[in-house]
């Protein structure tokens, strides 16, 4: 079993994706009560809240530094974890005093092409964490995740400058400290499609991969597309991921899972559901998985007159689109009556069934409408197209407003790394491993 320390953890997407190959977390990080408690509960986490071990009232604090198994889910601000603190948890709690992959995905909001991109926002240098506590533990890997918009995130006037800087981060020579070597830094290179990899969604992430330079001939290869064209199986679309979820209406909610997935004849879905239904990997013993329930499918209880406008889009249009449809057909009345007067391209899109997903974002609740329902999707139906397993169990208030600073179950999964995508990239990082340290004993599929 290969190991790792899991900063900006999220629910546990990549976590998640890393146990199907075999890599465990011994520690993870992460800010958001909900969230962590999300982490927590799927992959059998202890929380060690920092806040409180810093200030000196953590009830037990001895008990989290005794050797046992279990992952130490730190839950607080990551400026705040001192290298002291990790290399103590490393040491006392699992016996070692390194791990194989330092993995974050730092927050992207002033990366992304949806935020304001500020280039003197302080979420920019959060990265550095990583690179880090790398440093800190002399980790044989690192893995950098974040949007395809960092690409051309401007610093000092020049557009494409922050990806350069933290390329160049990433190698920064420094004395007595672990240096390390980028595997590329081609864009093409580095930037993966979801969609490629048996998620049915189209989207676009960086994936920076570091390895230490004391391995001189170790490489790594970025994961072959599985999906899509040259490959064996078509991509999956937005029908394959969720129509065998009981379809249910706005204001309803179901537990109940009853769908037969051997009437289904396509390879590729059939493929996809065993991963999502626990069957082809096997959700953890701790959770208790019933595979006759489903979770977390309730859908918004939306008033008439929105059910009234998503009737009013159809599959592939958007708010706008479809108002300058209606509005083709004289029908400006309706416009008047059920649209908001500012109309927003990016929001209320219903899916189309026959395609893959656009890409799920934080703000998937008022993106997405349901292909056929007059609804937004529920979030098992957004944890889908994720590619979560159904095992999965999201913690937390089902809808809050999204300014609100608890995350709720849409902007947890909308936020996270797909699972299957992690499982792609892992597996290539466990070929890199293999070949540092032949004789590590590998389990894949534990989780």
């Amino acid at each position: 079993m290969y190991t790792s320390i899991d900063l900006f953890c999220g629910p546990g997407g990549l976590c998640t994706g890393f146990k199907w190959a075999g890599i465990k977390p011994l520690i993870a990080v992460e800010w958001s009560y909900w969230t962590v408690q999300t982490y927590a509960a799927n992959h059998g986490a202890d929380i060690f809240d920092l806040e409180k071990y810093l200030n000196g009232t953590l009830e037990n604090v001895d008990t989290y530094f005794k050797p046992n198994d279990r992952t130490l889910l730190i839950y607080g601000d990551i400026n705040k974890v001192q290298g002291s603190l990790i290399k103590k948890i490393l040491n006392n709690r699992f016996g070692v005093s390194t791990v194989d992959i330092v993995t974050g995905g730092a927050p992207c909001e002033s990366f992304s092409m949806a935020g304001d991109r500020k280039e003197d926002d302080d979420r920019n240098n959060l990265f550095m964490n990583i690179i880090r506590i790398a440093r800190e533990v002399d980790s044989s890997m690192i893995l950098f995740e974040n949007v395809k918009g960092l690409f051309s995130k401007k610093l000092n006037g020049k557009p494409g400058k922050m990806y350069e800087v933290i390329c160049d981060e990433f190698e920064k020579k420094l004395k007595n400290v672990p240096r390390y070597r980028l595997v590329s830094r081609d864009k093409d290179t580095v930037l993966l499609k979801a969609v490629d990899y048996g998620i049915p969604q189209n989207r676009e992430r960086i994936f920076l991969v570091a390895i230490n330079e004391k391995f001189k001939y170790a490489k790594f290869k970025y994961p072959t597309p599985t999906h899509g064209p040259g490959t064996k199986n078509p991509y999956l679309t937005v029908a394959d991921a969720i129509l065998d979820l009981p379809q249910i209406d706005s204001g309803e909610e179901s537990s109940v899972y009853n769908f037969d997935i051997n009437t289904v004849t396509n390879p590729t879905r059939l493929e996809f559901l065993k991963i999502m239904r626990g069957i082809s990997k096997p959700a953890p013993a701790h959770l208790n998985y019933n595979s006759k329930t489903i979770t977390n499918h309730k859908a918004v209880n939306h008033k008439k007159n929105m059910r009234i406008r998503m009737s009013l889009i159809r599959q592939g249009e958007n708010m706008k689109s479809a108002c300058e449809r209606l509005k083709r057909n004289n029908q400006d009345e309706l416009i008047e009556r059920y649209f908001p007067k500012k109309i927003y391209a990016a929001r209320n899109r219903r899916l189309k069934e026959d395609e893959p997903s656009f890409t799920v974002t934080s703000h998937c609740l008022d993106e997405m409408i349901h292909p056929r329902l007059d609804r937004a999707l529920t979030p098992r139906e957004i944890a889908r197209l994720q590619s979560f397993p159904d095992w999965f169990i999201f913690k937390g208030p089902h809808v809050k407003f999204h300014s609100d600073p608890e995350q709720d179950q849409y902007e947890q999964i909308g936020d996270a790394i797909p699972p299957l995508l992690a499982y792609n990239i892992a597996k290539e990082i466990v070929n890199t491993l293999k070949s540092i340290y032949p004789e590590v004993k590998q389990v894949e599929g534990v989780v």
